[in-house]
């Protein structure tokens, strides 16, 4: 008999087999000290905790490997992105231990803490024994400078040597992933990937703090075109560049409740007004919309939104940001604040499946930049024709970034059913953002929750 049962037997009977005689040769080489050594207690964590996505011999292609951006790690290949070690050389047991307990922001690697101390141990010397690299090759740590401390640094130098070695190429000139090179990347495995946006720094995967940030400079990221620079600059000067690097971060403001500002009189209708900076910023993260087999259809370029609001009591305000790194009108860049219709029967719990069998129809407030304006329509898809109620709205592109501002009225008439925005309660609101750049990858957000403040807290410009 053969088939899929027989090949996911196969695969375990060759892990019995190899934990078997590791667990031997492991046994004999542990040392008074360090952590137990225990193979088969390492092969059951990773079986329960990690086959899932990196498969039951760690090629990387498990389960739910195929919904997931980036990929999960081939660890067979021994070929590790987070180290602190030479580029070509493996990871040290330490650098091992550091991922599994920390994960890797903006992943779906998690972190592992709850696991234990001694089992992560355990799962670190499995991690080793599925790839020969480890026995190949000895990790080489790279040479490191004391931390000179950010007042012993000079911005300036860093920022010349972000110029010098060209990161801009690949990260844009302000960070925002928007390089000439930027287009078109694959990793070692011919899978596309984007360069990492540097505004964001919770979207690092190795760390944000510059210590972190110095590593990556020194040790390259293998197989995900990131080289290393240790024979371009002295370990001394890394530090100037990685704080360069960790000074372009944007502070995040994760709120689950939103509160536009009150005012009285005209609303904002440019990027530029200056009340936007009285305004609350609430940054919301996003994901990419996914195949109806449940993959990812390309890697995303637009991974969060920022948003603020101003409410004059008729109207509401919205001032959107978003990195994109290119500006696109063919196909166009295209945005959409949605709501739940008034009376709305059923609930959409996640937009990255909507639209779907039986699902409500939404409030689309769209705008798209080949058109140049915005409106609203009741839709049941993200493809239905860009008519209907007219809204304010300007937009302006620099830099890698958009910047749009919406203003929707509290109570519109047009079109019928349209959602209202309530003054003694909170009002759901969630987004959907097209890069005409690539196009396969929409990205939507969750819902989020906006309260207006009352009446008495009104502010007057």
């Amino acid at each position: 008999m053969s088939g899929p049962l027989t090949v996911l037997h196969s695969r375990y009977d060759v892990l019995r087999v190899g934990v078997f005689t590791l667990t031997l040769c492991a046994a004999a080489t542990a040392s008074a000290g360090e952590p137990a050594h225990d193979l088969r207690a390492g092969a059951a964590a990773y079986t329960q905790s990690c086959a899932r996505c990196h498969d039951a011999t760690g090629r990387g292609d498990g389960l739910d490997a195929k919904r997931f951006y980036p990929r999960p790690r081939n660890l067979a290949l021994g070929v590790y992105k987070f180290r602190s070690t030479a580029s070509g050389t493996p990871p040290t047991d330490a650098d091992l231990f550091r991922t599994i307990t920390q994960g890797l922001p903006g992943t779906n690697m998690p972190d592992w803490p709850h696991l234990g101390e001694e089992t992560r141990w355990q799962l670190v010397d499995y991690l080793k024994s599925l790839s020969p690299a480890f026995a190949q090759t000895a990790p080489v740590p790279v040479a490191v400078a004391s931390d000179p401390g950010p007042a012993h640094v000079k911005l300036s130098e860093g920022r010349a040597l972000y110029e010098k070695l060209g990161c801009a190429a690949c990260h844009g000139s302000a960070g925002r992933a928007n390089g000439t090179s930027a287009a078109g990347l694959v990793d070692d495995w011919g899978m596309p990937i984007r360069s990492a946006d540097l505004t964001q720094g919770w979207s690092y995967r190795g760390g944000s703090d510059a210590r972190s940030v110095m590593l990556r400079i020194l040790t390259g990221i293998d197989g995900a075109g990131m080289p290393s620079y240790a024979e371009a600059m002295t370990p001394q000067e890394a530090w100037p560049l990685a704080y360069y690097v960790a000074s372009l971060q944007e502070p995040a403001h994760w709120n689950m409740i939103a509160h536009p500002l009150r005012v009285q009189g005209s609303l904002p209708t440019t990027p530029e007004d200056l009340r936007w900076a009285q305004a609350e910023r609430t940054d919301v993260r996003l994901r990419n919309v996914v195949t109806p087999e449940g993959e990812w259809a390309s890697p995303p370029t637009v991974k969060a939104v920022s948003f603020e609001a101003i409410d004059n009591g008729e109207a509401v305000a919205f001032r959107f940001s978003w990195d994109d790194p290119s500006q696109d009108r063919e196909p166009p860049d295209a945005f959409a604040l949605l709501l739940k219709p008034s009376g709305a029967q059923g609930d959409v719990v996640t937009l990255q499946a909507w639209p779907y069998t039986g699902a409500p129809a939404l409030d689309l407030c769209r705008w798209a930049a080949d058109a140049g304006h915005a409106s609203e329509t009741i839709a049941a898809s993200f493809e239905a024709a860009p008519t209907g109620a007219p809204l304010t709205s300007a937009a302006s592109y620099a830099d890698g970034r958009w910047r749009l501002v919406l203003q929707r009225p509290r109570h519109p008439t047009d079109p019928a059913g349209a959602a209202t925005i309530v003054g003694d309660g909170y009002t759901s609101i969630a987004f959907a953002v097209w890069d005409g750049g690539n196009v396969r990858a929409r990205a939507v957000s969750p819902w989020v929750e906006i309260a207006l403040r009352e009446e008495s807290r009104r502010h007057k410009p």
